[in-house]
């Protein structure tokens, strides 16, 4: 009904009419109507007027976005439906509040800023319903001040409960007089500014993450059994050299992996990861809490699990020498990539080697005769590995995934959180071989529920925007590559080759292309995945760190351990999958935008202490106020277009600034000055000391020394 009802609305000829014109239209009665109206309506999808018409959003010259508020007061609203972005005038900006979702309208008024005028109708969403902030003394009495710098609110605390000056405090709104005033009380004290590690917690907690378990779900994990012994009678024991290979650091080893070169020439993979569900059951304290985390948050120096530490590094960790539950998936794998057969059950294995991927680099990579002396029962089966993970990589390359190659860093901080260096993270050959292997337990474990027509979650990844693309296609010229979008489509292989022929100094084009692409979600729909290329995708490797992975696991244990398959049993999975995969979503989205922020205030406080210091950059991204900029560490700075030279000229199309002489433009090298830092304000500020040639790339070679 809601699809025949929005089919309806989107005609042409449509003209919004009540409730009983919409009866006539679709030929049912107001008792179905009502109820899919209703929905619509809460979705923020339609809209009823007060003479009780109802209409698409777009017919009543409403739309939905996101405001981003700046200091002055005036605002910018982004929105899917379009390409570029709204201005919105201080007046306009009503009771609204940074990053809150509203409905706007669009005048016909063009702006100094090149851009169209909006006015914010109504608010939809509160992004601020909680702010994290300090308890200081002014004018000798407490106030409440926020740790986000750029949040020019003022607070009035009704209540401080138990604070003191110097707590570090979650203050909740309660009433929002304007966008610039609201009134709440503190409900909860977080710690003291001299906590170690204080920073970072905040951050988290903005976000909904906290390391402290609840009570109950403490008391159901200390009642966990432990002894496995009965599982012996119902699961498979499985023998071989079983290893796992994570990073050193790892503590939370959920996924282990074999392989058999058999008779016929084909390998047989077995991957085998923790069987969480068999210790988290649907509905217990320890399932609703990890529901409700979605997933792990890995931030700097610290995790925070999305299972207690017991499960998470004990019980359910694939530990070597030690029995453990799995759910193992065995692929026979041939030599074109293809699984000519599998099997998916419930087992029970005992790793060999806890390897690290430092050490399979140095076997597979570097041949170290000391350290393959050290694993010499496994070394054969290593080089098997890397045969097999370059076939997979092989077919799915023909296929036309996707792989960005966007350099990431890791943050090293000593014993007082303080960050003393930012390195890039490497992926050599044991990174990429888990992660094909991982790729291809998934898109089996997705395809074998699928073939069986049963309720499923799916990993899914829509195509791109084509009105994106477009943009994208003149970036790409200008930059002297041939790229083409035909007939509103472009198929992954298009992207796949231009990403191939991306030269070094041009690999801003690919965060360019990432930033245009959909973002990836759960679905109960199965779309495919479009960055992989593949037509059936999940995420099944995960379960200790990912509450999807949690739910395939039940899913297979339902559907083919346990022949759960009737009507009640589907329809009861579907109704959950349907909440959960939407939930699973918004929590990863939280949890990379914390990841981010943390990221992003780690970095200025490192390059707080190398203010003055001169290094090469490559500019990442242009805009019409000013240049980004990269170090070949992966932090990034802001020249602001007021300290160039002379006047600028912004070219969309081309992405540069071009004054009388002197053009700037993605890819090029420059030489650039940290000018100022703010571990508060989470950014770096730039200043160029050398101009680029007119319209060329630099050649030069980074100067910098000590430091990736």
């Amino acid at each position: 009904m809601k699809e025949k009802l929005l089919t309806l609305m989107n005609e042409e000829t449509y003209i919004p009419v009540n409730l009983e014109g919409l009866q006539n239209g679709l030929g049912v009665d107001a008792s179905i109507l009502t109820p899919v109206l209703e929905e619509l309506k809460r979705e923020f999808v339609i809209r009823e007027t007060k003479r009780h018409k109802f209409g698409l959003l777009k017919h009543f010259n409403l739309h939905l976005g996101k405001i981003d508020i700046k200091d002055k007061g005036f605002g910018f609203i982004r929105s899917e439906e379009f390409l570029d972005e709204f201005f919105v005038p201080k007046l306009l900006v009503g009771d609204a509040m940074d990053n809150d979702l509203v409905l706007f309208s669009i005048t016909d008024e063009n702006t100094s800023f090149g851009k169209k005028e909006a006015t914010v109708v109504e608010v939809v969403k509160r992004a601020l319903t909680q702010v994290i902030g300090k308890i200081v003394i002014k004018k000798n009495k407490n106030r409440f001040v926020a740790d986000d710098v750029k949040c020019d609110i003022l607070f009035e605390v009704l209540d401080f409960g138990i604070s003191v000056p110097g707590d570090v405090v979650i203050f909740k709104i309660i009433e929002v007089v304007n966008s610039a005033y609201v009134r709440g009380k503190i409900i909860e004290v977080i710690g003291n500014i001299n906590d170690v590690g204080i920073d970072i917690k905040s951050v988290a907690y903005k976000y909904g993450f906290v390391s402290e378990f609840p009570s109950n779900v403490l008391d159901q994990v200390k009642k966990l059994s432990i002894d496995i012994n009965e599982e012996r009678k119902t699961r498979k024991m499985i023998a071989g050299n079983i290893i796992t290979i994570d990073g050193e650091d790892a503590k939370d080893l959920d996924d282990a992996v074999s392989i058999e070169r058999l008779a016929n020439g084909n390998y047989k993979l077995g991957v085998y990861i923790a069987d969480v569900s068999y210790y988290v059951n649907l509905g217990s304290p320890l399932d609703e809490e990890a529901y409700q985390r979605g997933t792990s948050v890995y931030l700097a120096d610290r995790v925070i699990p999305m299972l207690p530490h017991k499960l998470s590094n004990d019980l359910c960790s694939l530990n070597p020498e030690e029995n453990k539950l799995v759910i193992a998936c065995e692929m026979e794998i041939n030599h074109e990539g293809h699984v000519v057969s599998h099997d998916i059950f419930p087992g029970i294995i005992r790793t060999v080697y806890r390897m690290t991927y430092t050490n399979v680099n140095h076997i597979l990579e570097d041949d170290d005769a000391l350290v393959k002396n050290n694993y010499q029962s496994i070394v054969s089966m290593l080089y098997e590995m890397r045969d097999l993970a370059l076939i997979l990589r092989t077919m799915r390359n023909k296929r036309g995934a996707l792989d960005f190659d966007i350099p990431e860093s890791k943050i090293i901080v000593d014993e007082a959180g303080c960050p003393i260096d930012v390195i890039l993270r490497t992926r050599g050959v044991g990174e990429k071989l888990i992660e094909e292997f991982m790729l291809i337990a998934n898109e089996t474990v997705a395809e074998t529920i699928t073939h069986l027509g049963l309720p499923f979650i799916y990993r899914i990844h829509d195509e791109p925007n084509m009105l994106k693309l477009q943009k994208f296609t003149l970036a790409t010229k200008a930059l002297g590559y041939q790229f083409h979008v035909k007939k509103g489509k472009v198929h992954s292989r298009n992207l796949q080759t231009l990403l191939s022929d991306i030269k070094e100094e041009d690999k801003g084009l690919s965060m360019l292309l990432l930033r245009m692409m959909a973002k990836a979600k759960y679905s109960e729909k199965n779309i495919g995945h479009y960055g992989l290329a593949s037509s059936c995708y999940t995420h099944f490797t995960s379960p200790i760190r990912r509450y999807p992975d949690l739910i395939v696991h039940r899913l297979l244990r339902t559907y083919l351990f346990h022949n759960h398959v009737d009507g009640n049993t589907q329809d009861k999975m579907s109704a959950f999958i349907v909440k959960a995969a939407s939930w699973s979503s918004q929590k990863e989205r939280d949890a990379i935008d914390c990841e981010y922020e943390v990221n992003d205030m780690k970095k200025a406080e490192f390059m707080e202490q190398h203010i003055g210091e001169v290094y090469e950059a490559t500019i990442s991204s242009v805009t019409n106020f000013g240049i980004f900029a990269t170090l070949p560490n992966t932090v990034e700075g802001f020249i602001h277009i007021t300290d160039l030279p002379g006047y600028f000229v912004f070219d969309d199309a081309r992405m540069s600034l071009t004054s009388k002489d002197i053009q700037y433009r993605m890819g090029q090298k420059i030489n650039i000055r940290v000018k100022k830092a703010s571990k508060e304000l989470r950014q770096v500020d730039f200043e160029i000391i050398r101009r680029p040639s007119y319209g060329k790339h630099q050649s030069n070679r980074s100067k910098q020394k000590g430091r990736s």
